[in-house]
């Protein structure tokens, strides 16, 4: 990596702390929304169910099947059909809940501002996400992360998700440069690994939960290991 010029980011839970800010919200919402009464047993069964939900359409979504509509919708209204409750308007209001509390959260990843800190006087940083517009931005805006990125690659202005290799080209066309010349780190060996390494990139796995490395990427436990890498 010793022409490297570009050190691109994925978003959620590799900088923004996506599993802890939407953990939080989802249980405010167990809360506020009497849920338990409503018929789903305790907060660990509702979170599981909606996190199985919310994977199956985002993985619908990337396939073409589902509007980003249906997917803020219905991980809800599905999770919520699978205890017994069949109430669209309730599903309604909790989806509109968890999208304006999650992305207001700013917890970020251990060391994420030291790394970026540490990053920014050397390269050109980016981000690449699979997230919706308006809420990686504010995200982005929120935390004050916004000033570290040069350019911003999101799955809707590139109209591809990762790991396409359209998001990576995207990406790189609005860099100006290279893929040989730029490092990716992401949380997922599948969609942001196999994708930057398809688009000739460099890739580094953040694997936080030390979880097998079935495809020998390079791989790193905590954001700071970065800093005597890079």
């Amino acid at each position: 990596m010793q022409a490297l010029k570009h050190i691109i980011f994925d978003l959620d839970n590799t900088l923004w702390d996506f599993s802890g800010n939407s953990k939080r919200i989802l249980a405010e919402i167990f809360e506020k929304f009497n849920l338990q009464e409503a018929g789903i047993p305790d907060f660990e069964n509702f979170h599981k169910q909606y996190k199985f939900r919310n994977e199956y359409l985002w993985n619908q979504y990337a396939l073409g099947n589902v509007s980003k509509e249906e997917v803020r919708l219905n991980r809800f209204y599905a999770s919520f059909n699978d205890f017994g409750i069949n109430n669209y308007v309730l599903a309604n209001q909790v989806a509109d809940h968890y999208i304006y509390h999650t992305r207001r959260q700013t917890d970020l990843l251990p060391n994420a501002k030291v790394l970026l800190d540490h990053l920014l006087p050397k390269y050109q940083l980016h981000i690449i996400t699979n997230g919706f517009d308006e809420v990686q931005f504010f995200k982005l805006e929120n935390t004050g992360l916004h000033t570290y990125f040069k350019t911003v690659t999101t799955a809707e202005a590139a109209n591809a998700l990762k790991p396409d290799i359209r998001i990576f080209e995207h990406a790189l066309n609005a860099m100006q440069t290279e893929p040989q010349h730029c490092l990716y780190i992401g949380d997922s060996p599948e969609v942001d690994g196999n994708g930057a390494i398809n688009a000739g990139m460099h890739f580094i796995w953040l694997n936080t939960e030390k979880k097998e490395n079935k495809f020998q990427f390079e791989e790193i436990a905590d954001l700071g290991e970065l800093l005597d890498l890079l």
